[in-house]
C-alpha cells in the first residue's frame, strides 16, 4: 500500500493481515471498509495470487521496462514477476508488507512513502496496480505525485497505473479503512480518478496518457509517458 503526505503511520492493521497470511496459510480475511458501500470482505490469498492472474494486470507487466519502480507494492507479487526480467525496486509504506517482501525474496525493498522516500537515480516505470493510485487521497496530491514523477522518471519513461471511473468516469473520493480480527486502520482518503480527469491532470505536469485498457464496470489501466 501506498500512503499520501496527510496519511499518519497507524497500526499497520493491513500489514498485520497479509503476514498472518503469509505465515499461516489459512483462510483469514481482511475486511474493507468504505464510505457509501456496505463493508466487504476479501480473503488474504487474493494478495498472494500469481502475478498475471487478472488480465489487466497481465498487461500492465508486459508493458513494463527497465529499471522499474513497483509502487505500493503490497506483497509484491508483480515485483516477484518482474525480477526475473528487470531492474525493480519495490516501495510500500506498511512495514510488515515490506517484511513480507523480505522473506518472499525481493530483493530491493524501500519501506517509505513515495513522497518521503529518497532516491539516487531515475526510473524508467512507475507501476502501481492495485488501484494504488488512490492513496494519494486527493487531487492535490496526485499533482504532487505528478511533480515528484517527472523528476525521477527518465526522459522517455513511463507511468502505469489503473484506477477507476465507474460506469459515469467520475473522480470519487471515499473514506477507506480496513478491519482485521478486530482491529481496524485508518481511515484514510481513497482518490478514485476517472480516466478523462486523470488524462486532464498528467497533461498538465508534462505526461501524455492513453488509457490501453477499458473494463465494462469503469476499471481501467493508463499508460502515461513524458
Amino acid at each position: 500500500m501506498m500512503k499520501g503526505m496527510d496519511m499518519v503511520k497507524s497500526l499497520d492493521v493491513f500489514g498485520k493481515a497479509l503476514q498472518a497470511h503469509y505465515l499461516n496459510r489459512g483462510d483469514e480475511i481482511l475486511q474493507i471498509n468504505m464510505t457509501g458501500e456496505k463493508p466487504y470482505c476479501l480473503p488474504l490469498s487474493i494478495f498472494f495470487r500469481p502475478a498475471d492472474y487478472y488480465q489487466i494486470d497481465r498487461l500492465a507487466l508486459s508493458l513494463c521496462r527497465g529499471k522499474i519502480l513497483d509502487i505500493g507494492a503490497g506483497t509484491g507479487e508483480h515485483t516477484l514477476f518482474l525480477q526475473q526480467l528487470w531492474d525493480v525496486t519495490a516501495l510500500d509504506i506498511s512495514p510488515l508488507a515490506c517484511e513480507v517482501m523480505r522473506e518472499r525474496g525481493i530483493r530491493r525493498v524501500i519501506n517509505a512513502d513515495i513522497f518521503s522516500a529518497n532516491f539516487d537515480s531515475m526510473f524508467d516505470t512507475w507501476l502501481l496496480l492495485g488501484r494504488s493510485i488512490g492513496a494519494v487521497g486527493n487531487v492535490e496530491m496526485l499533482r504532487e505525485f505528478f511533480k515528484l514523477a517527472y523528476k525521477y522518471i527518465s526522459p522517455n519513461g513511463q507511468i502505469i497505473l489503473n484506477s477507476t471511473g465507474g460506469s459515469a468516469n467520475q473522480t470519487i473520493i471515499r473514506e477507506l479503512s480496513f478491519t482485521f480480527k478486530g482491529e481496524t486502520e485508518g481511515p484514510i482518503n481513497w482518490l478514485d480518478i476517472g480516466q478523462d480527469h486523470l488524462t486532464r491532470e498528467a497533461g498538465r505536469y508534462g505526461f501524455s496518457t492513453e488509457i490501453v485498457k477499458m473494463e465494462k464496470d469503469g476499471n481501467y489501466l493508463g499508460v502515461l509517458k513524458k
